[in-house]
């Protein structure tokens, strides 16, 4: 079984056995990461034909914000079916059909792009969705092995730090290779990278030693654990209060980009190296910073004050009228949103026993693949209206959460 890992000090072997998890969700969300970066200014393109070259700008942010929600759609759908597989059949079994689904799917985008079918892109993003389950096996392993709460909230960092990662690798080679061969060649590359993931995951994850259980999965009634939400009325705060930071920085890290594109259309390249930077800053403040601070506050108040910051630093991201601010300011934005995941989960999994930390963190984990969701498809239908406008309400959303919080 895993350890709770000081990695300064912990020898190569737990390393090693660890390092494959983070590597899935590296992966993973290196590919993610390409819808991102490449389906905006891919909508935007009038020259592209996935919409009529005459299709208005309104249209083109609400498809937009669609199009980002239906991967973490099929996520929020698929994840808890994911989540109650590995605890029946074994982690490594459900990790590699969805490395296996994971291929197929983004083959499937890659063949869309290329064809110029809106329908099969759409459906080929929820599919992919529909069986990750990545990051909440991973955060389920690290919460089951580290009682620490300072060392937990470091090692969800580096869960969310493998995501950082991988969303600079991403946008950088994306835009790079859809330069160089179009669109879809990204999502070609992801497919065959994962197909080496797959062989790595089978060599080197060892197979949990389960008790044969003689109890199907029953679909429907896993789907219903979400209810717990509701109904546990210690966490029902908590619960709430974390939906609105992932609807809220979630929606911010799709929304800007939109802004972004809007406001000084900039080239592919300069575009994806944008996201890159700032998912480079994700990197340094869940690896570097979120240590420090977490010694530092309460992880409470370390909450409260983040919230403040992110909502002020977000209200800047409108100031700048020159293009070159932009790195700045987005910058800033992201070093306190970035944070405030790690914070609010590691904040929910204090307050429960080791026993109830998979479903409480599954339902964490189902909250944040919702408000991403819904952020996504909220987000373009109101930049419809205005495009800077879902920023200002994103802002709002984290102001409100921290009223939600001092009450609680």
């Amino acid at each position: 079984m895993l350890q709770c890992l000081n990695l300064g000090v912990t020898d190569m072997h737990d390393i090693r056995r660890l390092l494959p998890f983070y590597a899935v969700i590296l992966l993973g969300f290196f590919g993610y990461a390409l819808t991102i970066a490449l389906f905006i200014p891919m909508l935007m393109d009038r020259s592209f034909p996935l919409l009529p070259e005459e299709a208005s700008i309104a249209l083109r942010t609400s498809v937009s914000g669609f199009l980002l929600a239906a991967y973490p759609l099929g996520q929020f759908l698929g994840s808890p079916v994911m989540g109650k597989s590995s605890d029946h059949y074994g982690r490594k079994k459900i990790l590699l059909l969805s490395l296996i689904a994971c291929v197929l799917g983004f083959s499937g985008i890659a063949l869309s792009i290329q064809t110029h079918t809106l329908i099969f892109l759409f459906l080929s993003c929820f599919i992919t969705g529909l069986f990750e389950s990545n990051m909440s096996i991973s955060q389920s392993v690290i919460a089951d092995y580290c009682q620490d709460s300072v060392r937990k909230t470091q090692l969800i960092g580096y869960a969310f730090s493998a995501c950082s990662l991988g969303y600079i690798i991403g946008p950088l080679v994306g835009g790079l290779s859809a330069s160089q061969w179009g669109y879809s060649a990204p999502f070609w590359l992801t497919a065959i990278s994962i197909l080496g993931l797959i062989l790595w995951v089978y060599r080197s994850v060892e197979e949990e030693n389960k008790t044969a259980s003689s109890t199907s999965i029953r679909i429907l009634e896993t789907l219903t654990t979400f209810k717990t939400v509701f109904t546990e009325k210690h966490l029902r705060k908590t619960y709430a209060v974390n939906f609105m930071i992932f609807f809220a920085v979630q929606g911010l890290y799709r929304v800007v980009p939109l802004y972004v594109e809007h406001q000084w259309s900039p080239d592919l390249k300069s575009f994806t190296s944008l996201i890159s930077f700032v998912s480079f800053l994700c990197l340094v403040a869940n690896a570097g910073v979120m240590g420090y601070l977490a010694r530092q506050f309460k992880t409470k108040s370390l909450l409260g004050y983040l919230l403040l910051m992110s909502g002020v630093v977000t209200i800047v991201i409108l100031i700048p009228k020159h293009y070159a601010w932009i790195w700045f300011t987005y910058g800033l934005m992201t070093l306190p949103t970035v944070m405030l995941l790690t914070t609010c989960t590691t904040w929910l999994s204090n307050q429960v026993s080791n026993e109830q930390q998979g479903q409480v963190l599954g339902n964490n984990q189902a909250l944040l693949v919702l408000g991403e969701c819904l952020s996504a498809a909220i987000g373009g239908l109101i930049a419809a209206i205005w495009v800077p406008l879902p920023i200002i309400v994103m802002a709002g959303i984290l102001f409100m959460a921290y009223g939600w919080l001092a009450k609680k």
